[in-house]
């Protein structure tokens, strides 16, 4: 049920954010960066951002939205690469040590005529997928790859005709599921989670939950990195805080109920970027084999000089 005053609350924020914020980036640009360290298992569902290192993107460019792997003993991290030059992302990868800082520069694995970012990456069958975000094609592409990391071949379309952002895979009860923010109608993509079930991931039939959006709401619907198990086995939905700006915090909300008619859920953990501190904002997380990863966003002057490292309010 949606509540029209909490959503008139919520518009009217961003509204006054976004005028702030414009003033802020006059002389300024908004970068992304990655965070990361190891985490227990048992640490995932109240991870401490703090405790997190910083991965600085070159000054030209930033990184979003990332995803651990590890393949063949060796720690991988694939994200969105957002050059200012060609103002469009495009998904590479970062090979990381033993100390999970990279060992050298980012290498592009997926580099189109079109936007990438959100590149989830899942094993089905012995073989290894990425769904990157294209919703600007109003699709949801499937790749495999055929040689790891660097080469990925389209296959087909999850969805078609529809401006999904931040596709999520996950098993749950004999069915596969796949949630999304989209847009459609009135519903916006920063506010909204829906869902679609297939007996197989790489399906090109998927079935709408006739709930959508299971969320509306601009503190919790769009998708925030990989769904996971806690120590009890119980579904974790990493969501964006999109209150009062896009990337303002994340949550972490315990899946009651998921089944072809009806979704609960509730909170459980919940960080805004304020809280944190250094940041300005935080807007995904992803847990893999016993680390952690994250990304911030920080304000760096426009005309900063190469390798300069100053973020705007920090001494």
């Amino acid at each position: 049920m949606i509540d029209p005053t909490r959503s008139w609350r919520q518009r009217l924020a961003r509204r006054v954010q976004a005028r702030l914020d414009q003033r802020a980036e006059r002389h300024a640009w908004p970068q992304w960066l990655l965070l990361v360290g190891h985490c227990d298992a048992d640490a995932r569902t109240a991870p401490d951002p703090t405790r997190l290192t910083p991965i600085l993107p070159p000054e030209d460019r930033f990184w979003a939205d990332p995803f651990l792997w590890r393949h063949a003993g060796q720690r991988y991290v694939f994200c969105e690469e957002y050059p200012r030059a060609t103002g469009r992302g495009r998904i590479s990868v970062l090979t990381l040590g033993a100390d999970l800082q990279p060992l050298g520069e980012a290498l592009p694995v997926l580099d189109e005529p079109r936007h990438f970012s959100y590149p989830f990456i899942f094993d089905y069958g012995n073989e290894l997928y990425m769904i990157p975000e294209t919703a600007r094609s109003r699709r949801v592409d499937l790749y495999q790859c055929e040689h790891f990391p660097e080469r990925w071949v389209r296959r087909h379309s999850l969805l078609s005709d529809i401006e999904a952002a931040d596709a999520t895979l996950f098993e749950h009860a004999g069915r596969w599921w796949l949630f999304c923010a989209a847009r459609m109608g009135q519903v916006h993509i920063n506010e909204s989670l829906f869902a679609f079930w297939a007996d197989s991931p790489v399906s090109e039939h998927w079935t709408p939950h006739p709930g959508n959006p299971l969320v509306r709401d601009f503190t919790r619907g769009r998708p925030a990195g990989r769904i996971f198990r806690d120590d009890q086995g119980r579904l974790i939905r990493p969501g964006q805080d999109c209150v009062p700006r896009y990337g303002h915090g994340l949550g972490l909300y315990l899946i009651d109920t998921l089944t072809p008619q009806t979704y609960r859920e509730h909170r459980i953990w919940h960080v805004s970027a304020p809280a944190v501190g250094r940041w300005r904002a935080l807007h995904h997380l992803d847990w893999h084999a016993g680390d952690l990863i994250m990304d911030a966003q920080r304000l760096i002057p426009r005309a900063s000089p190469p390798g300069a490292s100053r973020v705007l309010g920090e001494s």
